[in-house]
């Protein structure tokens, strides 16, 4: 399972939450085309990955919508 919110601001298109076995990864994309996040920030869980693009980038419990796994640091 993945998390996606889709912000569309100047430099951050969307946001990816994705959980691997080091944690949770906030992945950022800057444009509707990216093929591959622009930064990532790991997380220790999901908790604190929400808490952080919270913080980071407005993004509230509301704006996540469930997506396939994306498998970008897999």
């Amino acid at each position: 399972m993945a998390l996606e919110a889709v912000i569309n601001r100047q430099g951050i298109y969307r946001v990816v939450l994705e959980a691997y076995p080091e944690g949770v990864y906030v992945l950022v994309f800057d444009t509707s085309d990216a093929k591959w996040p622009c930064r990532d920030n790991l997380q220790n869980d999901w908790g604190m990955a929400k808490r952080s693009a919270q913080h980071r980038y407005g993004i509230a419990d509301a704006d996540w919508k469930e997506i396939p796994d994306t498998h970008f640091n897999g």
